[in-house]
């Protein structure tokens, strides 16, 4: 059931799944063994080569760990930026990318990624009226198969399944009676947008995904609050765990914001299944 508070940390072992990737952040650095401190840098020169501008100034994040909990920040000049309000991101992958020079040779740089699953993470989130997101997803790790095509195309007119959002939440739909958490598997119809009672900046709640190869599930506090039946995508998938700043479906960005903005995160989980 969920609650107005806190949810408290659930149980590692789990009946049926075994655990394949586990950060509690309990030590004062990011594990690099783990993660990639920026936002799919590689993908820099795949937008340059495919004639996409970057939308960010810099790719790296501003982030810290306290008391065992990671924080995933903006601050007024953190990620670099000319402007408090221009765009950026503050970004965890668990695997990215680069090309070689001069050639289309791509090296695929994995910590994790994995086939299928259970894919979990006890976040609290960051508000604002508008311009700010929230985001834990899965991203395949090869960049050719990911939003646009090697000659420039989106793929989103052709149903190729590209990337399951675990969640987005956007500063502006969490409020203190209510808030809403999209999940969505990209291309397709599942998109959902459950309310979840309570203000998901002011308590930790754990968010879940269950993927196998013709269903997804998602749950929040243990209940599962959607499910998308059909095809799923194919092939290993990374973790990447976000705090984006920009306008348009967002909302604008607020000229009075507050910062720093705070994702914070207790753990992040896989499973596979036994």
């Amino acid at each position: 059931m969920f609650r107005d508070q806190d949810f408290p940390r659930s149980p590692e072992e789990k009946k049926g799944w075994h655990l394949t990737f586990c950060d509690d952040f309990d030590r004062p650095l990011l594990n690099d063994m783990y993660w990639y401190p920026a936002y799919r840098s590689g993908r820099k020169e795949y937008f340059k080569r495919i004639g996409h501008p970057s939308r960010w100034q810099d790719h790296n994040a501003c982030y810290e760990i306290a008391d065992s909990i990671l924080k995933l920040k903006l601050t007024s000049s953190l990620p670099y930026r000319k402007n408090p309000q221009d765009w950026c991101v503050s970004c965890l992958g668990t695997s990215d990318h680069r090309f070689g020079k001069d050639t289309d040779e791509v090296q695929i740089l994995e910590k994790f990624a994995q086939e299928y699953g259970r894919f979990e993470a006890r976040c609290r989130c960051a508000s604002a009226k508008g311009g700010i997101l929230n985001a834990f997803w899965l991203h395949h790790t090869d960049p050719l198969h990911q939003e646009y095509t090697p000659e420039g195309e989106p793929r989103e007119s052709t149903g190729e399944k590209l990337e399951i959002d675990i969640f987005e939440i956007l500063g502006k739909e969490i409020s203190q009676k209510s808030s809403i958490a999209r999940m969505t598997l990209h291309y397709s119809t599942g998109h959902y947008a459950p309310a979840v009672p309570g203000d998901l900046s002011a308590h930790f709640h754990e968010f879940a995904v269950e993927w196998d190869p013709d269903t997804i599930g998602w749950f929040i506090d243990g209940e599962e609050v959607a499910r998308y039946r059909g095809e799923t995508p194919r092939g290993k998938m990374f973790i990447l765990l976000a705090l984006f700043q920009y306008s348009g479906w967002l909302g604008e960005i607020d000229p009075e914001m507050v910062y720093p903005k705070e994702f914070e995160v207790d753990y992040v989980r896989a499973y596979e299944r036994v």
